[in-house]
């Protein structure tokens, strides 16, 4: 007799099923479909009503450890919702053998049976315990042993002398035989050759060279103005002088950029644009403007908000500059990405400045004696709200909507209306995702112990602390001040118990600065208006978007 019928009475156990496809292999839902049938077979058989699905379509297991569905699968999992998860394979759960230990651990401390329909083991008995351990061990090989294919593919793609990807801005993509092969655009080619001449010269720097290709009219490949780091690529690429670099042989450490790793350069397929005396004329001279550290040099200086601190009027990034015998500043330079709309372009703020304020309010930053009753009231208000399901769906029907009509033309020449929209729905719909109460426990105890730890840290330790809970700083230029933080979600709901802190509906807590007679004093206020009425031109990579597509399956 099935195990799962013995009950005291002939109701169902209640079950729930996880389903995922990554994007890699597929785009559509016929993979949760197979998925989701073959559970609810097995599950009638084992007397099992399902009463929960959690999917994750278009969701990496390898790289994502916690993704949306398996969120809301966990924290149903703490309110007793269902007895039995059921997934097709062990690796639909994860394809990491950590990350499947940990997940299947938590439910077991729940009194939850885990069961895979395809892999059929009891993790009740040792020999199911090893063929777990099994099964989970070949998921995390067979996506290592994918990586490092598919690099060893693309390294001998190279070596035969054929791009990976897209071909540089100057050449077009033709198909020759059964392999495509980079010849030179006509129209594009000779401003090539005129920017590496030019720079040959030693008279004009990446910042000139494409403030020339601006005023000329030319886009890069994605549409966008020029920029200094959109030059020094084109001035590097070894593809205008007939050569292949490819970068993916070994596996870069965390923190350490592409053009760090050693490249594999071979001859290739394609046509050069430029000629080799050229090349190295441009290769010396870069060469002999490269700034050497010195044995002894100091070390590079720690910022709290470095790659944080964004212009509180147009949201674009600002960037730390530290010339030399000067202090470091954080600069506004749209101006400089092909963006003239910001009233503050081209003004700058003493790091240590915003530092100082950047930690004056993270000092402050105290919970009530009674958060938990208040976190416990803001979750049941969040609980008893209308349908968070249907929002779901209609934001992604929204984005899917915005998708198909950018894709046909329709957003041609008001790209950063577009991306705008998006950003705004995206963020909308992360918030309807709520996150697991441990994580918000644990974020709870760093702020409870923020003063102590703030006040033994080291810069570089302030800094992480910074970075644990802050998503972005929002920067006044003009009166060089922090306006506003975007906070990590797992903080998202202790933030809005602080006092100095006042949030929007865009997830910014607008900072509120004591008075002279120690009152409470909103100085976002006229600023928060004018953000609001502004129609601000983003760049597409604006807070590094993801792609919609994983937002509107």
């Amino acid at each position: 007799m099935n195990r799962y019928k013995q009950r005291e009475d002939s109701s169902p156990i209640p079950g729930a099923a996880y389903i995922r496809f990554s994007s890699e292999m597929q785009s559509d839902s016929f993979s949760l479909d197979a998925q989701l049938r073959q559970i609810k077979e097995q599950a009638e058989r084992d007397g099992v009503e399902i009463v929960k699905v959690f999917a994750d379509p278009a969701q990496s297991a390898y790289r994502k450890k916690y993704r949306p569905g398996i969120n809301a699968m966990r924290e149903a999992a703490r309110r007793g919702e269902f007895k039995v998860l059921y997934v097709h394979k062990v690796d639909r759960l994860a394809r990491r053998l950590e990350w499947s230990l940990e997940i299947v651990h938590e439910l077991q401390e729940l009194d939850i049976i885990f069961k895979a329909v395809q892999q059929p083991f009891d993790l009740g008995t040792p020999e199911g315990k090893l063929l777990f351990h099994l099964v989970s061990s070949l998921g995390e090989f067979y996506s290592d042993n994918l990586s490092k294919e598919t690099n060893k593919g693309k390294l001998e793609r190279s070596l035969q002398g054929y791009h990976n990807g897209a071909v540089p801005w100057g050449y077009i993509s033709v198909l020759q035989g059964n392999r495509k092969v980079g010849v030179p655009d006509p129209e594009k080619a000779p401003v090539v050759v005129a920017m590496f001449e030019r720079y040959a010269t030693g008279q004009y720097s990446d910042m000139q060279i494409a403030a020339w290709l601006n005023e000329q009219g030319y886009l890069t490949a994605k549409n966008r103005m020029f920029n200094k780091d959109s030059v020094r690529d084109m001035l590097c690429n070894p593809y205008y002088v007939g050569k292949i670099r490819y970068r993916g042989m070994t596996v870069r450490p965390k923190g350490v950029s592409y053009r760090s790793t050693p490249p594999k350069v071979s001859d290739g397929q394609h046509e050069p644009i430029i000629t080799q005396e050229l090349w190295d004329r441009c290769q010396a001279l870069r060469a002999s403007r490269r700034v050497v550290p010195k044995p002894g040099q100091k070390a590079a200086r720690i910022h709290l908000l470095q790659s944080l601190a964004v212009c509180a009027h147009c949201g674009r990034r600002l960037r730390v500059q530290t010339p030399k015998n000067y202090p470091t500043y954080y600069r506004e330079d749209s101006h400089l990405r092909g963006y003239y709309d910001c009233p503050y372009s081209g003004q700058s703020i003493h790091a240590d400045k915003l530092d100082e304020q950047v930690a004056d309010l993270i000092q402050s930053l105290k919970l009530t004696p009674t958060w938990e009753e208040d976190v416990r009231k803001l979750l049941h208000d969040e609980q008893d709200r209308s349908d968070p399901e249907s929002e779901r769906k209609e934001i992604r029907s929204m984005l899917r909507l915005m998708r198909d009509n950018y894709e046909r033309g329709l957003y041609e020449g008001e790209e950063y209306q577009y991306w705008q929209k998006v950003n705004s729905l995206k963020e909308k719909l992360d918030l309807l995702t709520r996150i697991p109460e441990l994580a918000i426990e644990r974020a709870a105890l760093t702020l409870l112990n923020l003063h102590d730890s703030w006040e033994w840290a080291t810069r570089e330790e302030r800094k992480m602390l910074v970075r644990t809970m802050i998503q972005e700083v929002g920067c006044d230029v003009g009166t060089k001040r922090i306006m506003w933080v975007k906070v990590n979600p797992d903080y998202e709901i202790l933030f809005r118990l602080m006092d100095r802190l006042r949030p929007d509906a865009e997830r910014r807590y607008w900072i509120r600065e004591q008075g002279a007679e120690g009152n409470i004093v909103d100085i976002g206020e006229e600023m928060r208006q004018k953000v609001t009425e502004v129609k601000i031109a983003f760049p597409v990579s604006h807070n590094t978007l993801t792609s919609v597509e994983e937002y509107v399956q």
